[in-house]
């Protein structure tokens, strides 16, 4: 694919950047990575510091557990700890690029809190995708095949020699390698269930004290004796196969690469992908042994994701819209607004480790109905205007989140910067008449406020 080499790298294009490889940031964070340019800036979000900016995060799970003597409510206790955990980070990482592939990843495995029934092996399995997320693709899934969550979700904890269960083997090609059309068969689900027999994990009860320790740090285990031992054939190659093989076998089939491929260009550029980029996204994946962080290298460097159809073109997710508007407003989050921006997601269709099923969130327009439209602009109403959105009103513990607005010398002054923080360019069209007819001429604090709300609620701001 041809780099992007404009004449002069702008704003606007740098908070493009951003807002795919990230959530939005800041004026100032946009306006560093302009002035590396397109090159340098990428090569700045794929290896940010080591230090995350999250030391910080006041939800700690293994307080919140130990706080509580009832072992089943304190395992709530911390479900509740790791959705704050989680917004916590997302608003105030300075890695944004990983903790975007995060949230792909989730979506990618998906996997539910309210089925696993252990924060700890949830917040593992979170953790795994920022460790391995930019990684080769198979070792990222060799860890989520080993991962106690995934386990758990998908009952391979069941899967014994004599009575396999095939939801694991079914999902890892279906869902997460080949996709529904990639030209497995009924027989190789069979076979793979049957070479990851044996594949469980260890935990504790969290109702007994003495095995809070287990309980707080699940691991894996192969247990031999239920493993499967006999030849096996899988997608064509035969032999005395284990999990670790299929793994390998699979992730190197071709199917693989195309759709992975194809899963992040949707979520990072747009709904199609031409066929020639796939090629060559595809021979990229194959001499990079599929690397994930030479294929986000080269996308995020290309003529296409900067092209114009390709900005403000996808439908912000909700976790996309509430952490966008924080970060471009470097706003500074306290335990119970992190609890309520969580909520908030919640009621705008998407609720963090707890996908609707194990496909994940469709995305797209499905982000988007009455319901959710209004709780939407009903979040960018509260951020402005100092009230909690009236879905929240009933949780006294979670005060109103508010952004730190801009205010120009002059309204002309203060709509620009509002349209720099929010949108990365300035208002115009429908929306810059708007803006001027309801300030009438006036510049107060108060007029910002509605004007924000304005920018908040406008479509292109719904779009990334």
């Amino acid at each position: 694919m041809r780099e992007y080499a404009p004449r002069q790298y702008t704003f606007s294009d740098a908070a493009h950047l951003l807002r795919r490889a990230g959530f939005a940031g800041g004026v100032s964070e946009v306006e560093a990575l302009q002035r590396l340019g397109p090159s340098l800036a990428v090569e700045r979000l794929l290896y940010a510091s080591t230090d995350d900016n999250t030391a910080d995060n006041p939800f700690d799970l293994n307080a919140l557990f130990l706080e509580r003597q009832n072992g089943s409510k304190a395992n709530i206790d911390a479900n509740a700890g790791l959705s704050g955990w989680w917004v916590h980070r997302l608003a105030h990482t300075s890695q944004p690029l990983k903790e975007k592939l995060a949230l792909f990843w989730h979506g990618h495995f998906a996997t539910e809190a309210q089925k696993v029934e252990n924060a700890f092996a949830m917040q593992q399995q979170n953790e795994l995708f920022r460790q391995k997320g930019l990684g080769r693709f198979s070792d990222l899934v060799l860890e989520m095949a080993k991962n106690p969550a995934m386990l758990r979700y998908l009952d391979n904890n069941r899967n014994v020699k004599g009575k396999p269960n095939e939801n694991f083997a079914r999902e890892l090609m279906e869902l997460f390698t080949l996709g529904v059309h990639g030209g497995y068969t009924e027989r190789d689900v069979q076979e793979s269930a049957r070479a990851f027999t044996g594949w469980t994990f260890q935990t504790g009860n969290p109702n007994k004290p003495e095995e809070n320790g287990r309980f707080t740090n699940p691991t894996f285990v192969f247990n031999k004796k239920n493993f499967d031992d006999g030849a096996k054939t899988y997608l064509g190659a035969s032999g005395n196969f284990g999990g670790e093989d299929v793994v390998r076998i699979v992730t190197a089939h071709p199917s693989t690469p195309k759709f992975i491929i194809t899963k992040l260009w949707k979520f990072f550029v747009s709904d199609t992908i031409p066929s020639s980029d796939l090629a060559e996204l595809t021979a990229l994946w194959n001499s990079s042994g599929g690397e994930i962080a030479v294929l986000l290298r080269a996308i995020f460097k290309s003529e296409v994701f900067y092209a114009k159809a390709n900005r403000f073109a996808l439908i912000k997710s909700p976790a996309e819209y509430a952490i966008g508007m924080l970060r471009s407003s470097q706003s500074r989050l306290a335990p119970e607004q992190s609890l309520g921006i969580f909520n908030a997601m919640r009621v705008m269709g998407q609720t963090l480790f707890q996908p609707p099923n194990v496909k994940g969130w469709d995305g797209g327009s499905d982000w988007v109905s009455d319901t959710t439209l209004l709780n939407r602009l009903n979040l960018a109403g509260a951020v402005t205007q100092r009230k909690l959105p009236a879905q929240l009103q009933k949780d006294q513990a979670a005060p109103p989140t508010v952004l730190t607005l801009p205010i120009g010398s002059s309204l002309s002054e203060t709509i620009e910067l509002l349209g720099k923080t929010y949108l990365g360019e300035q208002p115009d069209g429908a929306l810059l008449r708007t803006m001027q007819l309801y300030a009438d001429g006036k510049n107060t604090p108060e007029v910002a406020r509605g004007l924000a709300y304005l920018v908040l609620a406008s479509p292109q701001y719904h779009l990334a």
